[in-house]
Order: structure tokens, then sequence, then C-alpha cells
């Protein structure tokens, strides 16, 4: 089996305007990496998108002995303020009216 994109999973099931969605979020996404899109400006895009992320640790970790720094893989970049890159995040799904079937988890 080889791995595929989610272009190539998806393109005769998804409408084209949600494929053009995730397409500028992508890019979004890769600007932000560059630091060519500011960290307040990424939030508010990932926030309209659903995309949160949790600010409770930001790369410190309590074991009960202390707080200890972990070392994150993208270093310092933020994806918003005071909300590293490599943090733990959700996102909330949308889902159209309600229903949603087996084939569409896979």
């Amino acid at each position: 089996m080889t791995a595929q994109g989610w272009k190539e999973a998806l393109s005769d099931a998804m409408p084209e305007e949600l494929a053009r969605e995730i397409e500028i979020f992508e890019t979004q996404i890769e600007l932000r990496k560059r630091g060519k899109v500011e960290p307040k400006v990424f939030a508010e895009t990932r926030l309209r998108r659903g995309v949160y992320g949790q600010r409770y640790d930001n790369g410190q970790r309590d074991d009960g002995t202390g707080s200890k720094r972990l070392d994150f893989p993208s270093g310092d970049l933020e994806k918003g303020p005071d909300t590293m890159w490599d943090a733990p995040g959700m996102m909330r799904i949308k889902i159209p009216f309600g229903a949603l079937t087996p084939e569409q988890l896979e």
C-alpha cells in the first residue's frame, strides 16, 4: 500500500470549495512556518477553522518535583501568541447536519 495525500484520497468525494479552503489553510501553515505570517494573524486564521492550541503547557511540564522545559522540534515557532507550534492542540470538526457515515470516518 502506498501513502497518499488528502487530495488523492478524496478527489472524487470532496466538494471543490472545501478542497480549496483546505489548500488555503495549508498555504497559511507553510507561510507561518517560514515566518511570513505573524503569530497573531495566523492564530486568527486557525481559530476560524476550528484549530485550537493548548496554552497550559507551552513547553513546560511539571513532573511532580518541578517544572521542566520540553524541547519541541520546531524551536520557538508559535502558532499564535503564547502557543508553541508543537504544543498539543485540538481540532473542532464541523459535521453538516450532524450526520456522518462510516465511510467518511476513513
